[in-house]
């Protein structure tokens, strides 16, 4: 696609999302999800229960 990955957002909440949250320009991991993934996060949004992907999103202007 031609995309930077400096441009890219990773959405994770368990160390099996470790190496994509390590690579993503962005890594937003959910308030819901392990202490250990928080450790790697860019910005920690809300729990999945709780529209977290919709306001990481809203926050960085993405919509």
């Amino acid at each position: 696609l031609g995309a930077d990955i400096e441009d890219t957002y990773a959405f994770g909440d368990s160390m099996n999302d470790r190496e994509m949250l390590l690579k993503a320009g962005t890594a937003i991991v959910m308030d819901s999800g392990s202490d250990n993934a928080k450790v790697l996060a860019d910005y920690v949004t809300a729990g999945q229960e709780e529209d977290g992907i919709w306001h990481a999103c809203k926050h960085f202007g993405l919509i």
